[in-house]
């Protein structure tokens, strides 16, 4: 390993296509380990008690901790090593203190902060872990982080699944797996306490498509069911577009081109993360010019300054209009305001999906509205065809549009595509 008396200049342009160490000949033990990505300071000794060589790495290089402060930081361990400290047992034993006195909701929201923010499920994720995992009644908020067990986290779930929400239960363990195995691999938890564990069963696949008379219903009732502002248009929007919830839901004006008759989703709001152009029928760009009125670049749903309608809050606002369930401290029943109960919002993408099938619509052009690339994962398809079957998908949007507006009683129902 080469011996080097280290300046500033050096440690700050030394390059290595493999990893090497050099030592520092003024300030002996002290290595700059340098890498193809990264420069590491760490100090090379000789553990008390032992005659074990070892290597306790100090931090990473930066203008912030160049070398003075790498060679301080050495003498300073040197120092502790000679009255028998080891840097690696007294770096264990402070991060052991600091666990002991770290609360699951301190770390869950380190979590949050740290890995969770960056990702495409960001706020969903979060919901998740807020509402079920650090609630007051049944959560896992006030646990010490080192006091943590399996029966912790099975009453927590349980909870989540007590409400019937057996999906949600399961995806709320797959949360909290994920938060274990982060604090493990970060040394803040010696052991992954769901290893073994199962998630809970999720509720089957849902079939259910509205039919004709459902349709009517759901649709006509909407102005006056009573919702929060701007889920009747998301409800009106889905069934011209086929989206998903999360998709209109958190639509923005720049998302929109009312030119080209087309939401153009960016791939980072898709679930596939596919970028998806959805054509516009006529029903859709008469909501979308007039909720676009006095919005400039702006959510097309917004909740508040830089937030908007949540796919969660839809659902839970279409629940109660169908159950008749008031919201408020006290869940009161009340007349149900949508008088076709037992669907959800993402039914609509099925109920539209299936329409376009009976109308004589091609499966591939179904698979290309929906952005699915199952249909169309053939080789020749994954490879060869370049081609997003806009005018396809154009006509079975405006036939399908064309058939709702007859069953509402706003058009004739047309001809299907097939007889």
């Amino acid at each position: 390993m080469p011996k080097e008396k280290l300046t500033d200049r050096f440690v700050a342009t030394v390059k290595a296509d493999k990893q090497v160490d050099y030592f520092d000949t003024l300030e002996p033990g002290l290595t700059l380990r340098v890498s193809p990505s990264r420069k590491t300071w760490s100090l090379a000794y000789t553990r008390p008690g032992s005659r074990l060589r070892t290597r306790f790495t100090i931090a990473e290089y930066s203008e912030e901790y160049g070398l003075a402060k790498a060679r301080k930081r050495a003498r300073e361990l040197k120092a502790g090593i000679d009255e028998g400290k080891d840097p690696q047992a007294v770096k264990q034993a402070a991060a052991a203190a600091a666990a002991s006195a770290l609360t699951m909701r301190e770390l869950v929201e380190d979590y949050i902060t740290r890995h969770v923010k960056d990702l495409r499920s960001a706020d969903e994720v979060s919901r998740r872990l807020r509402r079920n995992i650090l609630n007051e009644t049944h959560g896992l908020g006030a646990v010490l982080v080192p006091n943590l067990h399996r029966r912790d986290i099975v009453k927590a779930i349980d909870a989540v699944e007590d409400r019937g929400a057996k999906t949600e239960a399961s995806r709320c363990f797959e949360d909290i797996r994920a938060v274990v195995r982060w604090a493990v691999g970060r040394g803040v938890l010696d052991r992954d306490v769901t290893l073994g564990m199962k998630a809970p069963q999720r509720n089957n696949a849902r079939d259910r498509v509205l039919n004709a008379d459902e349709i009517k219903g759901v649709i006509l009732s909407l102005p006056a069911a009573g919702l929060r502002p701007g889920v009747d248009d998301v409800v009106r929007l889905l069934f011209e577009t086929a989206c998903r919830v999360s998709e209109i839901a958190g639509l923005h004006t720049r998302e929109i081109d009312l030119k080209a008759e087309l939401i153009r989703l960016p791939a980072e709001r898709v679930k596939n993360g596919l970028a998806h152009n959805v054509p516009l029928t006529a029903p859709a760009v008469a909501i979308l010019k007039r909720l676009m009125v006095d919005k400039k670049d702006s959510y097309l749903f917004p909740t508040g300054e830089d937030t908007c309608l949540r796919a969660d809050v839809i659902g839970n606002e279409l629940n109660k209009a169908q159950n008749g369930i008031e919201a408020g401290k006290r869940r009161r029943e009340r007349a149900a305001t949508i008088p076709v109960a037992g669907w959800t919002a993402h039914d609509i993408r099925r109920t539209w999906a299936t329409i376009a099938s009976e109308l004589g619509v091609a499966p591939h052009v179904i698979a290309a509205a929906l952005n699915h690339q199952s249909v169309n994962s053939s080789v020749t398809f994954a490879h060869y065809v370049r081609n997003d079957f806009m005018a396809e998908r154009r006509a079975a949007y405006k036939l399908v549009s064309a058939h709702i507006a007859g069953l509402i009683g706003q058009g004739a129902e047309i001809k299907p595509l097939r007889a």
